[in-house]
C-alpha cells in the first residue's frame, strides 16, 4: 500500500504531458487510487487472499527542508496516507476480519533508522487490532542482513524484500532463506508488477513470461511472492491492464496447482527452524481455503458498506 490517494500526481502528470486537463482531478471528489474493492473482488472470486502491507511513512515536514521542493520528496513523503484516517482504518479492519493479512511495508528510511520498525508495527497493530508478522521494504531499501536483524528484533517473523524492479527471473535461489538459522524466514523471490508489465510488448507475451517463472517455481518447489501495489496500479486510468494481469497470473498459478494465499499463512505452515516448502505445502493442503465467489463488504471511501 504505497499510494492510495491521487494527489500530487495530477500536477506532475499535467507538467510532464502538458495536458492541463489533468489539473481538473485536483478538484474532483473521485479518487481513482482507492481500489480496495476491485482487489477484494478479484481475490474473493478466485477463492484466495493476499497480504496488504501498510506504509506508515514520515510526513514531508519531518524531512530536511532540502527535500521539500524535490520530486523525490513529494513522491515519497507528501504522497503519504494517514493510517489513522477513518476510511483507511476501517478498510484495514475489514480486510483483517475477512481473511486478508495485514503486514508492514517498512518506510523509506527505516533501514537507516531501525527503531522505526517497532514504531510502525505498533502503530498499525493498534489501528487494526491484529498481530503483524511480515514485512516488505519500501523501494527495496534493504541492508542484508542488518535490516533482517532489526526486523526480527521488532517482532517480525518473515520478510519478502528480495526481488527486483526490473527482472522477473529468480536471482536468490529457490529455497527459503534463514539468515540467522532460526525462525526468521526470508522468501526467496518477489515478482513485482512493474518488472512484469515491462517484460513484454503485449499482454500475452507478459503472461507467457509469467508462466515461465511459475513453471520454474513449481519445478523447484519454491515460493514466489506476487508484489502488486494496492491503489495506483489497479487504476485502469493510470495503469491500464495491470490489475487484469494480476488476476490472470493468479489464475495461471491456480491452474498449475499452486497454493495461493497470504505469506503469513504460508510462514505459519512451515516448521521452524528448519522446515521446508514441501512440508508447508502438505500442511496447507489440509486447510480449508476461502470459498470462490464469497461475498465481501464494499470498502468505498466515506464508509464501509454491506452492499
Amino acid at each position: 500500500m504505497d499510494r492510495i490517494y491521487k494527489t500530487y500526481q495530477y500536477v506532475w502528470n499535467a507538467a510532464q504531458g502538458l495536458d492541463l486537463r489533468e489539473l481538473a482531478g485536483v478538484l474532483s471528489s473521485k479518487n481513482p487510487y482507492w481500489t480496495f474493492d476491485r482487489i477484494m473482488d478479484i481475490e474473493a472470486s478466485l477463492g484466495v487472499r493476499s497480504s496488504f502491507n501498510v506504509l506508515d511513512e514520515m510526513r514531508l515536514s519531518e524531512r530536511p527542508k532540502s527535500e521539500w521542493l524535490t520530486k523525490t520528496g513529494w513522491k515519497l513523503f507528501a504522497g503519504r496516507y494517514d493510517i489513522d484516517d477513518p476510511d483507511v482504518a476501517a478498510t484495514l479492519r475489514v480486510l483483517d476480519a475477512f481473511g486478508w493479512e495485514i503486514g508492514l511495508h517498512g518506510s523509506y528510511t527505516s533501514s537507516e533508522n531501525p527503531e522505526r520498525f517497532e514504531y510502525e508495527k505498533d502503530r498499525i497493530e493498534s489501528v487494526v487490532d491484529t498481530e503483524i508478522i511480515g514485512n516488505r521494504q519500501h523501494y527495496w531499501n534493504l541492508s542484508r542482513p542488518e535490516t533482517w536483524r532489526h526486523l526480527s528484533k521488532a517482532g517480525i517473523k518473515y520478510d519478502t524484500s528480495l526481488g527486483s524492479s526490473t527482472d522477473i527471473d529468480f536471482q536468490h535461489g529457490y529455497d527459503l532463506v534463514r539468515p540467522f538459522d532460526d525462525e526468521f524466514v526470508v522468501f526467496p523471490w518477489s515478482l513485482m508488477d512493474g518488472a512484469v508489465m515491462n517484460s513484454g510488448e503485449t499482454t500475452e507475451e507478459i503472461l507467457a513470461n509469467c508462466r515461465d517463472v511459475l513453471a520454474a517455481a513449481r519445478h523447484h518447489r519454491s515460493v514466489l511472492v506476487l508484489d502488486w501495489h494496492a491503489g495506483d496500479v489497479f487504476s485502469d486510468t493510470d495503469y491500464p491492464g495491470w490489475g487484469d494481469v494480476y488476476e490472470r497470473v493468479i489464475e495461471e498459478a491456480l491452474d498449475m496447482g499452486a497454493w495461493v494465499g497470504p505469506p503469513g499463512e504460508f510462514y505459519e505452515a512451515v516448521s521452524h527452524p528448519d522446515g521446508t516448502v514441501e512440508g508447508a505445502l502438505e500442511s496447507l493442503a489440509q486447510r480449508e481455503k476461502p470459498a470462490s465467489g464469497a461475498e465481501v463488504p464494499a470498502v468505498s471511501e466515506g464508509g464501509v458498506t454491506d452492499d
